[in-house]
């Protein structure tokens, strides 16, 4: 009889910092999150069209607004206009991201980019109903654009974005500015 034993080896470490939260993280493909709604492509496309919405530098990379940007409301950060709610929400969801903070996110703008993928994923999940079977990526921008402003509530009780935003959200989708790619 063969007795095999195993030695295991704990190894202490500290919770990283945020200043080295963007050195330490891989590359977004190899984080340990895995996204049904908000797959890479598709987040690629949404990204730049809630960056077309939400930052104050529409035209250039989302990736030239820090996460740590305030809108005007004082509700919204970064190129997406995220908030401190929605980022509780992805907490709750996506197990990754309960060891990171909200001032975490604020200082990596790969957490930050991630975060927001996560939550597009979330509120995709949620609208598949509001979506036809096959739907574009401007058919899905149109929809997920409006519940990341007025929040799944408030877009599933029926409340309607201003108009300027459809117009510009129209204006992303058949501009046919160039998917960009990070």
């Amino acid at each position: 009889m063969i007795l095999a034993m195993a030695v295991v080896f704990v190894i202490p470490c500290k919770q990283l910092s945020a200043e080295y939260i963007p050195a330490a993280i891989p590359a977004v493909n190899f984080y340990p999150v895995s996204f049904d709604h908000a797959n890479t492509d598709l987040w690629n496309y949404l990204r730049w069209g809630l960056n077309y919405l939400e930052s104050p530098s529409p035209l250039s990379p989302p990736e030239s607004t820090p996460p740590t940007y305030i809108h005007p409301d004082s509700k919204g950060f970064g190129a997406y206009g995220f908030s401190p709610g929605a980022y509780e929400d992805v907490q709750r969801l996506y197990p990754f991201f309960r060891q990171y903070s909200w001032q975490d996110i604020m200082h990596s703008p790969k957490l930050y980019d991630l975060a927001n993928q996560a939550f597009a994923d979330w509120l995709l999940k949620n609208l598949r109903d509001y979506l036809p079977e096959g739907s574009s990526k401007e058919q899905v921008f149109q929809v997920l654009q409006q519940a990341w402003n007025l929040g799944l509530s408030g877009f599933r009780g029926g409340r309607k974005v201003v108009a300027s935003r459809s117009r510009r959200a129209l204006e992303f989708t058949s501009s046919g500015l160039p998917e960009k790619t990070s």
